[in-house]
């Protein structure tokens, strides 16, 4: 898959919203339930033989004749998880639909390790074992763009298996899933709740290409399925271009409808490449997905 590395560095002034506290184990500068080091002050405890002397509130102290160790609110990174979809469908449209999911993965990786939001990626669906790789901070951030211009979308692989696999039992703060959804509504519905019981603030951002949202039927007379080589025959363009458009609106319209009813943030993908800076710099902002080191998103 193709990534612009030099458009990169103008993602690095915006940082992932965080809708609630961070649970990932890693010191960041975000709010977390834990119990500990921080400047923030939280409560008070009663003092355990062995605790920092430092902490002792001599104040209360001295009024009240208790001893107490101050408590502070710690301070955590999110954790990311970052999905892409490489089945073959995925390297379909002009830019390819994988190429442009790439480079939405990469801006969104650069985002999370600028300021230290841990990042884990994976790329599955395909014929061939999914792909992983982690990042910690922005030195890892060369071997995720790696890893994303290695992987070329291929064949067809359980997608729900694969992905199940990658992301174990816990959740993640936020989990952004790249995918066209082309499979079957089984399949779909498989997904859909992974990527709900697998995240606290799961996002869907649904990748289809310009042919497939307006597609041209007015002379094909047959169309092929890029995954299962199966053949589709049309017998009038002109209706046959009505129905499609018909189908495909009450197709998107249900899938952003169940993923109201699931908890997950639905955003479509731009189809065309050249969107990205706009879509990242305004429709994850305007969807509070991402927002400025201000913590603005207007």
């Amino acid at each position: 898959m193709k990534v612009d590395r030099t458009a990169l560095a103008r993602f690095a002034e915006l940082r992932l919203h965080a809708p609630s506290v961070a649970t990932s184990l890693q010191q960041g500068d975000r709010r977390s339930p834990f119990l500990g080091r921080g400047v923030e002050f939280a409560d008070y405890r009663e003092y355990d033989p062995g605790d920092d002397i430092r902490l002792i509130d001599w104040n209360v102290y001295l009024r009240l004749g208790q001893v107490l160790v101050r408590q502070f609110n710690e301070e955590r990174s999110l954790s990311i998880k970052l999905c892409v979809d490489v089945s073959a469908s995925m390297g379909c449209g002009d830019p390819r639909k994988a190429d442009r999911a790439a480079e939405v993965t990469a801006a969104l990786a650069t985002i999370a390790l600028v300021h230290r939001d841990p990042v884990t990626l994976v790329c599955f669906g395909s014929d061939r074992p999914p792909v992983r790789a982690k990042a910690v901070n922005f030195d890892g951030m060369a071997e995720l763009v790696h890893v994303l211009e290695r992987v070329e979308p291929s064949g067809r692989g359980d997608a729900y298996k694969q992905l199940a696999g990658q992301l174990g039992g816990g959740r993640t703060d936020r989990l952004f899933l790249l995918s066209d959804l082309l499979c079957e509504p089984e399949a779909r519905e498989q997904l859909l709740r992974l990527l709900a019981a697998s995240s606290l603030h799961p996002v869907l951002l649904h990748t289809l290409s310009a042919d497939e949202l307006e597609p041209d039927l007015r002379d094909v007379s047959e169309i092929v399925d890029a995954e299962t080589g199966e053949t589709l025959v049309l017998r009038d363009g002109a209706d046959a271009a009505a129905a499609y458009q018909e189908g495909l609106q009450r197709w998107l319209e249900e899938i952003a409808a169940r993923c109201k009813t699931l908890g997950i943030q639905y955003l479509r993908l731009p189809p065309q490449g050249e969107g990205l800076i706009g879509f990242v710099e305004g429709d994850l902002r305007r969807a509070h997905v991402v927002e400025t080191m201000a913590g603005g998103n207007q």
